[in-house]
This record gives structure tokens, C-alpha cells and sequence, in this order.
């Protein structure tokens, strides 16, 4: 057994643009050394999208953790209430977005590892 592990106040952790929609996110995947899943928390002011895309390999867990937040998956756009988890297979093409007047907050994770494995369609 390994003592091996990483742990971060999410609250203190650096927010950072995403290169493809601008989108804040933490990047737990550099602040926790993942290795085998990329988990990011992302947070959605009002008027902010995420790309629409879809991934090559990776799996996606997504998980409400302030909302109730949005989503479109396919060309379904619905209403996700906190504390929903959400398993997305690779080829399915989805965007979190936020046409609200509140913050979301989700838990993206996806699996396995792949570095730049997602697919941006253009609408």
C-alpha cells in the first residue's frame, strides 16, 4: 500500500482559462499528479459556454456540484439539478453552459489520461 497521494482546497487552488472556450477551471489533474483519470472542477458565470465537442477516447463523469446548472448533450439542452452525476461515452458531442443569472459549479472527469483528446465541432 502506498502513501502516495495528493490532496488541495479547492477554494485556494489557481483558476485558469481554457485554451478552446475561455471557460475558469482548476486543473486537478497538475494540482493532485493524476495519472490515470483528468478531473478538473470548472465554474460557469452567468453568459459563459464551453465548447461544444466531443472526445476521441475519453469517458466523461460530469457531476453538478452548484447549480441547478445546463447542458447539451446531442441536441438535448436540459436542466441538471445539483448533486446529478452525468456518464458521457467519447463520441457523444456535449457543452456545459450557463444562460442563468447564478454560478455553476461541475466536477468533469474523464478517463482514461489522453492529453488534447477532445474534438471541437463548429455550430
Amino acid at each position: 500500500m502506498t502513501n502516495d497521494y495528493g490532496m488541495i482546497d479547492v477554494t485556494e487552488a489557481e483558476r485558469t482559462p481554457s485554451a478552446s472556450s475561455g471557460t475558469d477551471h482548476v486543473d486537478l489533474v497538475s494540482e493532485l499528479g493524476c495519472t490515470e483519470m483528468r478531473p478538473k472542477l470548472w465554474e460557469l458565470s452567468p453568459g459563459d459556454t464551453m465548447s461544444y465537442h466531443r472526445q476521441r477516447e475519453q469517458e466523461e463523469f460530469y457531476y453538478v456540484l452548484e447549480g441547478p446548472a445546463r447542458i447539451r448533450i446531442g441536441d438535448e439542452r436540459m436542466d441538471v439539478p445539483e448533486g446529478t452525476a452525468i456518464r458521457i461515452p467519447p463520441e457523444t458531442p456535449r457543452r456545459v453552459f450557463n444562460d442563468t443569472d447564478h454560478e455553476h459549479r461541475w466536477l468533469i472527469v474523464g478517463a482514461p489520461p489522453v492529453e488534447n483528446d477532445g474534438e471541437v465541432f463548429e455550430e
